[in-house]
Protein backbone atom coordinates (compact mmCIF):
# COMPACT_ATOMS: atom_id res chain seq x y z
CA UNK A 1 0.00 0.00 0.00
CA UNK A 2 1.08 3.54 -0.68
CA UNK A 3 2.00 5.72 2.29
CA UNK A 4 -0.23 8.82 2.19
CA UNK A 5 1.11 10.77 5.19
CA UNK A 6 4.05 10.49 7.55
CA UNK A 7 4.72 12.42 10.72
CA UNK A 8 7.46 12.14 13.34
CA UNK A 9 6.76 13.72 16.71
CA UNK A 10 9.11 13.68 19.70
CA UNK A 11 7.29 13.66 23.03
CA UNK A 12 8.57 16.05 25.71
CA UNK A 13 7.24 17.74 28.82
CA UNK A 14 6.04 20.80 26.88
CA UNK A 15 3.96 18.74 24.49
CA UNK A 16 2.62 16.66 27.37
CA UNK A 17 1.61 19.77 29.33
CA UNK A 18 -0.20 21.18 26.30
CA UNK A 19 -1.98 17.86 25.88
CA UNK A 20 -3.05 17.88 29.54
CA UNK A 21 -4.43 21.41 29.21
CA UNK A 22 -6.36 20.43 26.10
CA UNK A 23 -7.61 17.20 27.68
CA UNK A 24 -8.80 19.01 30.82
CA UNK A 25 -10.68 21.60 28.75
CA UNK A 26 -12.46 18.86 26.82
CA UNK A 27 -13.27 16.38 29.56
CA UNK A 28 -13.09 18.06 32.99
CA UNK A 29 -16.73 19.25 33.04
CA UNK A 30 -18.03 15.77 32.30
CA UNK A 31 -15.68 14.27 34.91
CA UNK A 32 -16.71 16.73 37.60
CA UNK A 33 -20.44 16.43 36.87
CA UNK A 34 -20.22 12.65 37.10
CA UNK A 35 -18.32 12.96 40.38
CA UNK A 36 -20.88 15.39 41.85
CA UNK A 37 -23.81 13.23 40.80
CA UNK A 38 -22.27 10.15 42.37
CA UNK A 39 -21.35 12.05 45.58
CA UNK A 40 -24.89 13.38 45.92
CA UNK A 41 -26.33 9.89 45.38
CA UNK A 42 -24.03 8.46 48.05
CA UNK A 43 -24.87 11.27 50.49
CA UNK A 44 -28.59 10.69 49.88
CA UNK A 45 -28.22 6.96 50.55
CA UNK A 46 -26.09 7.65 53.63
CA UNK A 47 -28.63 10.11 55.11
CA UNK A 48 -31.49 7.75 54.28
CA UNK A 49 -29.81 4.86 56.08
CA UNK A 50 -28.93 6.93 59.16
CA UNK A 51 -32.46 8.39 59.37
CA UNK A 52 -33.99 4.89 59.18
CA UNK A 53 -31.75 3.59 61.96
CA UNK A 54 -29.53 1.42 59.72
CA UNK A 55 -26.29 2.60 61.26
CA UNK A 56 -24.13 -0.15 59.75
CA UNK A 57 -25.36 0.60 56.19
CA UNK A 58 -24.91 4.31 56.85
CA UNK A 59 -21.31 3.70 57.88
CA UNK A 60 -20.75 1.59 54.77
CA UNK A 61 -22.10 4.39 52.55
CA UNK A 62 -19.89 6.88 54.42
CA UNK A 63 -16.81 4.71 53.81
CA UNK A 64 -17.72 4.30 50.13
CA UNK A 65 -18.16 8.08 49.84
CA UNK A 66 -14.77 8.78 51.42
CA UNK A 67 -13.06 6.18 49.20
CA UNK A 68 -14.78 7.51 46.08
CA UNK A 69 -13.76 11.12 46.77
CA UNK A 70 -10.20 10.03 47.57
CA UNK A 71 -10.06 8.01 44.33
CA UNK A 72 -11.51 10.79 42.15
CA UNK A 73 -9.08 13.38 43.54
CA UNK A 74 -5.83 11.43 43.82
CA UNK A 75 -6.04 8.89 41.00
CA UNK A 76 -5.74 11.51 38.20
CA UNK A 77 -2.84 13.19 39.99
CA UNK A 78 -0.95 9.90 40.33
CA UNK A 79 -1.73 9.02 36.71
CA UNK A 80 -0.33 12.35 35.47
CA UNK A 81 2.76 12.04 37.65
CA UNK A 82 3.37 8.50 36.35
CA UNK A 83 3.01 9.56 32.71
CA UNK A 84 5.19 12.67 33.14
CA UNK A 85 7.98 10.58 34.64
CA UNK A 86 7.73 7.82 32.03
CA UNK A 87 10.55 7.09 29.60
CA UNK A 88 8.57 8.35 26.62
CA UNK A 89 8.58 11.86 28.13
CA UNK A 90 11.97 11.81 29.86
CA UNK A 91 13.86 10.38 26.89
CA UNK A 92 11.82 12.38 24.36
CA UNK A 93 10.66 9.27 22.54
CA UNK A 94 9.99 9.79 18.85
CA UNK A 95 6.93 8.25 17.27
CA UNK A 96 6.77 7.95 13.51
CA UNK A 97 3.19 7.80 12.26
CA UNK A 98 2.61 6.36 8.79
CA UNK A 99 -0.88 6.72 7.37
CA UNK A 100 -2.30 4.48 4.67
CA UNK A 101 -5.72 4.26 3.13
CA UNK A 102 -7.27 1.80 5.63
CA UNK A 103 -4.94 1.92 8.63
CA UNK A 104 -1.99 3.69 10.21
CA UNK A 105 1.22 2.52 11.85
CA UNK A 106 3.03 3.91 14.86
CA UNK A 107 6.73 3.09 15.16
CA UNK A 108 8.86 4.27 18.08
CA UNK A 109 12.02 2.32 17.27
CA UNK A 110 11.17 -0.50 19.69
CA UNK A 111 7.59 -1.34 18.86
CA UNK A 112 5.46 -0.95 15.77
CA UNK A 113 1.70 -1.11 16.00
CA UNK A 114 -0.86 -1.15 13.22
CA UNK A 115 -4.28 0.35 13.93
CA UNK A 116 -7.42 0.73 11.88
CA UNK A 117 -9.09 4.13 11.86
CA UNK A 118 -12.35 2.80 13.26
CA UNK A 119 -10.51 1.89 16.50
CA UNK A 120 -9.79 5.53 17.27
CA UNK A 121 -11.90 6.84 20.13
CA UNK A 122 -11.78 10.53 19.14
CA UNK A 123 -9.78 12.85 16.91
CA UNK A 124 -9.14 16.51 17.70
CA UNK A 125 -7.23 19.22 15.90
CA UNK A 126 -5.72 22.27 17.60
CA UNK A 127 -3.55 25.09 16.32
CA UNK A 128 -0.36 23.03 16.78
CA UNK A 129 -1.36 19.38 17.16
CA UNK A 130 -3.62 16.54 16.13
CA UNK A 131 -4.76 14.35 19.03
CA UNK A 132 -5.72 10.83 17.99
CA UNK A 133 -7.34 9.37 21.10
CA UNK A 134 -7.13 5.59 21.38
CA UNK A 135 -9.30 5.65 24.53
CA UNK A 136 -10.62 8.31 26.88
CA UNK A 137 -7.22 8.87 28.51
CA UNK A 138 -4.51 8.08 25.96
CA UNK A 139 -3.81 9.91 22.77
CA UNK A 140 -1.27 9.90 19.97
CA UNK A 141 0.04 13.42 19.50
CA UNK A 142 1.03 14.62 16.03
CA UNK A 143 2.85 17.91 15.67
CA UNK A 144 1.40 19.70 12.63
CA UNK A 145 4.83 21.04 11.65
CA UNK A 146 6.47 17.60 11.46
CA UNK A 147 4.90 16.03 8.38
CA UNK A 148 7.55 14.47 6.14
CA UNK A 149 5.01 13.15 3.65
CA UNK A 150 1.96 15.32 3.06
CA UNK A 151 0.97 18.36 5.09
CA UNK A 152 -1.30 19.23 8.01
CA UNK A 153 -4.07 20.72 5.90
CA UNK A 154 -4.38 17.66 3.65
CA UNK A 155 -4.09 15.35 6.66
CA UNK A 156 -6.93 17.21 8.38
CA UNK A 157 -9.17 16.60 5.36
CA UNK A 158 -8.07 12.96 5.19
CA UNK A 159 -8.63 12.17 8.87
CA UNK A 160 -12.05 13.86 8.82
CA UNK A 161 -13.13 11.49 6.07
CA UNK A 162 -11.78 8.44 7.92
CA UNK A 163 -13.27 9.35 11.32
CA UNK A 164 -16.11 11.71 10.45
CA UNK A 165 -18.27 10.78 13.43
CA UNK A 166 -15.44 11.00 15.98
CA UNK A 167 -14.45 14.63 15.56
Amino acid sequence: MEKLFENTTAYNTGIYKEFLEFHNKKYSLKYHLYTLLFVFALIFCMILQFSNGNISLGIIFTCVLIFFIFYRVFHPLLFIKKEASSNKIKKQMKNTYSFYDNYFKVDNGKDCIKMNYYKLHRVFSTQKYFYLYINKNYSFILDKNNFTIGNAKDFNTFIKKKTWYKL
